[in-house]
């Protein structure tokens, strides 16, 4: 239930911003894709991920623009432990997220280019399948983006992203204090310009 409080906030919050602000430029983008983590404990569990987000992109006058989004992540994996014989437990593991960031458009061609720096709102939450545990937690960490939008027609552009996002997990992780949840996520989808 918080999450779709959550999304439908972040949408009034950006249409009014837009309304308030001399904005030049609204679209929203949908992706999907993966996330790539970086090695550790995370990646040898789970591998890549697949990810799905959906941004509104509202640029102002000039070349700067604020962007906000809504994200989730899905993974499943299966966990060995150290010295435990041939035990397997099968995991899964969520992660919703919220990231706001500035950005800079850079005209090129056909092509548009921004590029992002914000931070990012995390959830998420382990769930050993085979047993009656879970671990979940919420951090704020910071994004970097670079999105590049091509016109098809109309209003409709082909869209891509590749963003980075470091996302420590706390005390409450099964594998400890710095098992890093977070990696690159590469995305494609379609942009539709609002106005």
């Amino acid at each position: 239930m918080r999450a779709p409080r959550l999304a439908t906030g972040l949408v009034l919050f950006v249409l009014g911003l837009a309304a308030a602000a001399p904005a030049q430029e609204l679209s929203v983008s949908v992706g999907v894709g993966g996330l790539f983590p970086p090695a550790g404990d995370y990646r040898e569990i789970y591998g890549p991920g697949l990810a799905i987000s959906g941004d509104f992109w509202l640029r102002l006058r000039g070349h700067f623009g604020v962007a906000a989004g809504f994200g989730i992540l899905s993974d499943k994996g299966l966990a060995v432990p150290a010295g435990a014989g041939t035990a397997e437990y099968p995991l899964s593991f969520r992660r919703t997220s919220i990231p706001v960031v500035a950005f800079y458009e850079l005209d090129a061609g056909p092509v548009d280019l921004r590029l992002g720096a914000g931070a990012g709102l995390h959830s998420y939450k382990e769930t050993w399948r085979s047993v009656d545990l879970s671990y979940q937690g919420h951090k704020v960490s910071p994004r970097i983006v670079l999105a590049a939008s091509l016109a098809l027609f109309g209003r409709i552009s082909l869209f891509c992203s590749a963003g980075y996002d470091s996302i420590r997990a706390g005390a409450d992780s099964a594998l400890g204090a710095t098992v890093e949840l977070g990696g690159v996520q590469l995305l494609g989808g379609l942009s539709f310009r609002i106005f």
